[in-house]
């Protein structure tokens, strides 16, 4: 008894599209992140936090290869800078979520 086989299609595969973006969650207020280029700085990696809701305001973090990290915002600037090596809210967020050491 004979079977015939039908030749399969080959699948086709698209491109892909969209965007796709992390969102930061730091005591349930909403921060979009974007990567910057923290090389001009000598930063391992540096992102920037952008308040979703609100006014809108934006913080710059960076980490270091030595392990010093900073943020800008009044908190780090004004209380932390030098004095507190855990850092900010945004600082110890951004570690905790493995995006700078």
């Amino acid at each position: 008894m004979a079977t015939a086989t039908t030749a399969r299609k080959p699948r086709t595969i698209k491109a892909a599209h969209g965007t796709c973006g992390l969102t930061l969650s730091i005591n349930g207020v909403r921060y979009r992140v974007r990567p910057l280029d923290g090389r001009g700085i000598g930063a391992a990696r540096a992102f920037r936090l952008a308040k979703l809701a609100g006014d809108g305001e934006v913080y710059d973090l960076a980490g270091y290869p030595d392990g010093y990290a900073e943020c800008d915002c009044p908190d780090w600037t004004f209380h932390r800078d030098g004095l507190d090596p855990a850092g900010c809210k945004h600082l110890a967020a951004a570690r905790a979520c493995g995006l700078i050491g």
